[in-house]
């Protein structure tokens, strides 16, 4: 199959490679469509647009369109923080809801970034106890999924990232199930995310299989998302990706368009 990533940062926010070489690059993969996802302006993060940066992502997805869409699809997104004004997403095709700190009072801590920020999180605000932390996460990811109902819901699990949490733990998967349970009420697309992969974290994607497998069993969907910081990682482990998907019971991916999403055999 011909691949489709709807998970791409650039230069606009914390990316590596402008939006153009990010299209070229696509092109150069023969993907058909790709999907630009910068992160939304946070009051937490300076790797994100502000929102002054608006007008001008607005423009060069308009002038990649123009030069590009007779080559391949693209499609105006962005990654949507829970502390993010959501306003922004009425100008665009679709959006992702994620998070990426956990706030407490006047303190925030990125827990995507290091493990040493989620071991600060668990040490100084939840008493040591990494279910709590995962419970904090899992409460803020449901509550911005609630409140937003986004078009995806970007990297479910990646408080796993630094291999803190013990995914096996059936303590730890009651609290995961649960916040897919109410989530799939609301968004049933999760992306399978290849982005640790990429920058050395991970050698497999988000969710882990036992989400996955809860999610089909639910009725979910799912879409591939490189979380692609960089050109030459567009694409990073798609087929692996493919395969977790199979192996978890999907036979199908979606993909995304102007006219809303398609169903791929894979």
């Amino acid at each position: 199959m011909r691949y489709c990533g709807y998970h791409t940062h650039t230069t606009f926010s914390d990316g590596k490679s402008s939006m153009e070489e990010m299209v070229l690059s696509a092109i150069q993969r023969r993907m058909p469509a790709i999907g630009f996802s910068d992160h939304s302006d946070s009051p937490y993060q300076d790797y994100c647009m502000r929102q002054s940066d608006y007008p001008a992502y607005l423009a060069e997805l308009s002038r990649m369109q123009e030069q590009y869409g007779d080559r391949i699809t693209i499609m105006r997104g962005i990654e949507l923080d829970s502390h993010s004004d959501p306003a922004i997403v009425k100008d665009l095709d679709y959006f992702l809801c994620s998070v990426h700190e956990l706030v407490f009072e006047d303190r925030y801590y990125g827990i995507d970034h290091a493990a040493s920020l989620q071991l600060d999180c668990i040490h100084n605000e939840l008493g040591g106890d990494k279910l709590a932390f995962a419970q904090c996460y899992f409460d803020e990811l449901t509550a911005h999924v609630e409140k937003n109902k986004p078009t995806i819901v970007g990297h479910f699990d990646v408080i796993t990232k630094f291999s803190l949490m013990d995914e096996q733990d059936p303590a730890y998967q009651r609290i995961a199930l649960d916040a897919l349970e109410k989530i799939v009420r609301v968004c049933p697309v999760l992306e399978i995310n290849t982005g640790a992969i990429s920058r050395k974290k991970r050698d497999i994607p988000y969710p882990a299989d036992f989400i996955l497998s809860a999610l089909r069993e639910m009725g979910g969907k799912v879409i591939l998302g490189a979380d692609t910081h960089a050109a030459d990682t567009i694409d990073c482990a798609f087929p692996l990706a493919v395969e977790i998907a199979k192996k978890n019971g999907f036979d199908r991916l979606l993909t995304l368009w102007p006219d809303g999403f398609r169903e791929e055999e894979i």
